[in-house]
């Protein structure tokens, strides 16, 4: 347990003002972290032996194919696993022997195979054959990612920043997803990333996408914990004096250039030939809460633009009936005359 600092404690002394050293309690020492597993095709965060926690979709309509992460820190190295019995999907299980440099067996490994990585047996193609029949090594390779939610950088949900192991088979597509990122402006930990798997393979190979850049105050979180003693106990970067030759990795030449997702507005509805005014839009719905990892939307009803009435024909008043015509009376003859020339038409002549 650790006590807070009594008021009167008082300020530092002047004289390790000009101390630059970064001797730290915590060198050596084991931080519990969570873990993010992908297990078939699915994705699950563990930490110590508390039950594996599967992502749902946000409707609670089966896992999650896809997760929205922020890709915080990768290890320099690539690390290396080999169990004696081999690996059982999912297991929690320490590996007999590994390495989180590539280099040489971690020193805390129960079955050493050789002193370096380099000519290990186990290291060697051909020294595992998977079930389909191909050649494959024992010793398996996978880069050490520290990541978190998208929605939730400091992720308080699952107590903070995770340990993704990328596949063997998913390595060369994540050196160019982020090479390709840092040719065009984008450093890795400075973008949201999709993680999905390609449907075109029936084991779990990663497929990485570009979200959105980070506004500013997610950028200061991924600065802060990219700084974190939390983060350098996920990556363990092994022995400082490695040196490891870099592959040039080679762009594929579909590679867009990534930029924010822009929604496209509906067409608007034809012009009413009328002055009948169109029915209102409706309002956008809004998306359920989610644990912070984005993916797949949920299946509430999309926001769609209301169809116009249909515009009626115009109603054209009918003509007007025609009248009889009045019998004109010349404006010289009274009144008077004409009563009698009419009296006198109808009396018989004698």
């Amino acid at each position: 347990m650790t006590k807070m600092l009594p008021a009167t404690f008082g300020p530092i002394s002047a004289v390790f003002g000009n101390d630059t050293s970064d001797d730290r309690l915590s060198t050596g020492i084991a931080i519990s972290y969570p873990i993010l597993r992908i297990k078939g095709k699915v994705w699950a965060i563990t930490r110590g032996s508390n039950e594996p926690h599967v992502l749902m979709r946000a409707d609670g309509d089966g896992p999650r194919n896809s997760i929205d992460v922020v890709l915080l820190a990768a290890s320099q190295y690539k690390s290396k696993v080999w169990y004696e019995h081999g690996y059982e999907e999912g297991s929690t299980a320490s590996p007999d022997c590994f390495s989180n440099n590539g280099i040489v067996p971690d020193a805390s490994s129960t079955k050493k195979q050789n002193q370096t990585c380099s000519g290990c047996k186990q290291d060697a193609w051909g020294s595992r054959i998977t079930p389909a029949g191909k050649k494959a090594k024992a010793c398996q390779d996978s880069k050490r990612i520290a990541v978190s939610p998208l929605g939730d950088i400091r992720n308080e949900a699952f107590g903070g920043p995770m340990l993704l192991r990328v596949p063997a088979a998913s390595l060369t597509d994540l050196g160019n997803y982020g090479d390709g990122m840092k040719a065009r402006g984008w450093d890795y930990w400075t973008i949201g990333t999709k993680l999905s798997f390609d449907a075109g393979e029936s084991y779990p190979k990663l497929v990485f996408e570009p979200i959105r850049p980070l506004v500013d105050d997610e950028a200061h979180a991924v600065l802060e914990l990219r700084a974190s003693q939390a983060v350098a106990s996920i990556l363990q970067e092994g022995s400082e004096e490695a040196v490891v030759e870099e592959a040039a990795i080679q762009l594929p030449p579909a590679f867009t250039q990534p930029v924010t997702p822009k929604v496209t507005p509906p067409p608007p509805p034809p012009a009413a030939k009328t002055t009948t005014p169109l029915p209102p839009q409706p309002s956008p719905v809004t998306p359920p809460a989610t644990d912070g990892f984005g993916g797949e939307p949920s299946k509430a009803p999309s926001a769609s633009p209301a169809k116009p009435k249909k515009a009626q024909p115009a109603v054209v008043p009918p003509p007007p009936t025609a009248q009889p015509p009045v019998p004109e009376v010349a404006a010289d003859t009274s009144f008077e005359d004409s009563l009698d020339a009419q009296i006198e038409e109808l009396l018989p002549e004698n």
